[in-house]
C-alpha cells in the first residue's frame, strides 16, 4: 500500500518538476564504497565526454526513496537496492534492471564492544542483536547467519531504524552486537569486536541494480548505452588506478588519504564493484534473503525485471 502511494506521489512530482541539468539517482552515493565509481565518472568528466548532460548525482537514502526520486527526476535512471527494484516491479511500477552495481556483500559485519567478552556468533545465544530495519538486507544477513549456525530463535533480533542508531545502541549497551560498515570498521577497529561478516554467509549478493522505466529504455536505447558505459569505464578506472582512486573516495567521502587508503584494498580483493555483469549467484541470493523476511513467498522471476540488451556483450551472462 505505501508503495503504491508512494509511486503516485512520484509522479505527479514528476508532471511538474522544472526542466533542468538531468542527475542521475545513486542510493547511498558518496556513503556506500560501492558508489566510489560514480563519484569517479563525475570527478574525471567521463559523462561530459561520453556525449551525455549529466552534471550530478542525487544522493537517494535507499529502498524506495531512491525509486522515487528517480521517477520524479529529469533522468529516470538509478543505482539502487535490488530489493527496492522487486518491490517497485511487484508493485506495478514498469522497471528495466539494465545492470548490476556490485554482486559482493561488501564489508557488511557484525560487531560487539571489544570487552564485553563477545568473541563469536555463537555467544550471542540469549542475548539481542540489532539490525537496521524490517525487511533490509541486514535483516536478510542477520537472519540467515543464525539459521545457518543452528541458532535461529535463540538470538533476539531488533530493528532500530538504522546503522547509526544501532552502533548507538551498541555503545549504551542495549544491544549485544549491532551492524558496522565503513568507514567506522576501519578507521575505528579499537571500539568493535568484529564477529562476522555478511559475506561469509553469502559468498555472491547482487544487491544494488541499475534500473530504469520500460518507457525511457524503450525511447533512449544510446543514452542508457552511453551511462552504462561510462560506468564499466569508471570501475576499469577504479581497478587500475587505485592511488587516484583513493584521492578521489578521499575527496567526496570526506575522509583522510590514510584512511582510504586503508579502507579500499579489501574491496579490490573482493572485486566489490562489477562492471555490470549480474551473478546468478548472487541472484539467487537475493531471493533467498528476501524469501527469509517475508517479502518475497516463492523465488523471483528475473526475467520479468533484467534485461541484458544493453550491456556491452562481453558482460552479458546466463541467468
Amino acid at each position: 500500500m505505501w508503495f503504491h502511494a508512494a509511486l503516485a506521489t512520484a509522479v505527479m512530482t514528476l508532471a511538474v518538476t522544472p526542466a533542468c541539468a538531468a542527475k542521475i539517482t545513486v542510493s547511498q552515493y558518496g556513503r556506500l564504497v560501492a558508489t566510489l565509481p560514480w563519484a569517479v565518472a563525475l570527478q574525471k568528466n567521463m559523462f561530459k565526454e561520453a556525449g551525455l548532460d549529466i552534471d550530478g548525482i542525487t544522493a537517494g537514502a535507499g529502498g524506495g526513496t531512491s525509486l522515487r526520486n528517480m521517477l520524479a527526476g529529469e533522468l529516470p535512471y538509478a543505482e539502487l537496492a535490488t530489493s527496492a527494484a522487486i518491490a517497485g516491479s511487484l508493485a506495478g511500477v514498469e522497471l528495466k534492471a539494465l545492470a548490476s552495481s556490485s554482486n559482493h556483500i561488501g564489508e557488511l559485519s557484525w560487531a560487539a564492544k571489544p570487552d564485553a567478552g563477545i568473541n563469536s556468533i555463537n555467544d550471542l545465544v540469549g542475548k539481542k542483536v540489532a539490525y537496521t530495519s524490517p525487511r533490509s538486507i541486514t535483516e536478510m544477513v542477520i537472519r540467515t547467519a543464525l539459521k545457518q549456525e543452528g541458532l535461529a530463535g535463540k538470538v533476539d533480533i531488533l530493528p532500530l531504524g538504522g546503522l547509526g542508531p544501532a552502533l548507538t545502541a551498541l555503545a549504551q549497551g542495549a544491544v549485544a552486537a549491532a551492524p558496522l560498515n565503513d568507514p567506522a570498521l576501519t578507521v575505528t577497529p579499537d571500539k568493535y569486536k568484529v564477529l562476522f561478516y555478511g559475506h561469509q554467509y553469502y559468498p555472491k549478493f547482487t544487491w544494488q541494480v541499475a534500473v530504469t522505466t520500460k518507457e525511457f529504455a524503450a525511447k533512449n536505447s544510446q543514452t542508457l548505452r552511453k551511462i552504462l558505459k561510462v560506468h564499466r569505464q569508471a570501475v576499469e578506472f577504479v581497478y587500475n588506478n587505485r592511488e587516484e582512486a583513493a584521492r578521489i573516495y578521499a575527496k567526496v567521502w570526506e575522509v583522510s588519504l590514510a584512511e582510504a587508503n586503508a579502507i579500499l584494498p579489501k574491496y579490490y580483493e573482493w572485486q566489490h564493484w562489477s562492471r555490470g555483469d549480474f551473478s546468478k549467484e548472487g541472484l539467487a541470493a537475493v531471493t533467498d534473503g528476501l524469501i527469509s523476511v517475508g517479502e518475497l513467498t516463492e523465488p523471483f522471476d528475473w526475467g520479468k525485471l533484467i534485461d541484458q540488451s544493453l550491456l556491452d556483450e562481453d558482460l552479458r551472462r546466463p541467468l
